[in-house]
């Protein structure tokens, strides 16, 4: 294990990643957030169990620039994956043994419940940290993770995502409430969130 608590081939791997996704002098570059297990981490969530791999996450217009990006550690290009009720442009990467995937598009729904994934958006709220060995990361907001994690029912990493958020609540309940609100989940977070967080999911701010 690294200092981050991130393997430390993932570790080796993300540093890549952020190197090859620099896009510097560059007006309109695309935008990517690191999520999953290793953004976990990185905003200091304890998790039962090390990452096995690394998730970065962007808008459907932004995933071929990423993947030109990435090319010569390219396994699988971009292509649409509809597994487990959920869409995405999705791309698989090998860096020695760390695999990476970047997820473009990102959106889960059935006939009552959907959810998307705006990175554009999200980004305004995204920590932005230079991390020492991997360089210049924005993280995936916590929040997302709780409402994507509540929607797989994935108990375990809920409860410690609620933790950290609970940390600095304030901070973090404007954005859970703008994507709970877009995306019309209230009856489906509503419980869960009062128990995990100790407020209501349909309070207007």
């Amino acid at each position: 294990m690294s200092g981050s608590g991130i393997p430390y081939a993932l570790e080796i791997a993300l540093c890549s990643i952020v190197e090859e996704l620099e896009f510097y002098g560059l007006g309109n570059p695309p935008v990517w957030l690191l999520g999953g297990s290793c953004g976990l981490l990185l905003h200091g969530a304890r998790l039962a169990a090390p990452p096995r791999d690394i998730d970065i996450y962007c808008d459907l217009e932004d995933t071929w620039r990423l993947h030109q990006s990435l090319l010569r550690y390219a396994v699988s290009p971009p292509e649409e994956d509809f597994s487990g009720s959920c869409y995405s442009l999705r791309s698989l990467y090998f860096m020695g043994e760390a695999k990476a995937e970047l997820v473009g598009g990102f959106r889960m729904g059935s006939s009552d419940l959907h959810y998307s994934v705006d990175v554009g958006m999200l980004q305004q709220y995204a920590p932005v940290r230079n991390f020492e060995g991997i360089g210049l990361v924005r993280l995936m907001p916590a929040v997302h993770e709780l409402i994507f994690n509540l929607l797989r029912g994935r108990d375990e990493r809920c409860h410690a995502i609620a933790d950290l958020i609970k940390q600095d609540l304030d901070t973090h309940l404007p954005l859970l409430y703008q994507l709970i609100q877009g995306n019309h989940l209230e009856d489906h977070l509503q419980t869960n969130l009062e128990a995990l967080l100790g407020i209501p999911a349909s309070i207007q701010i």
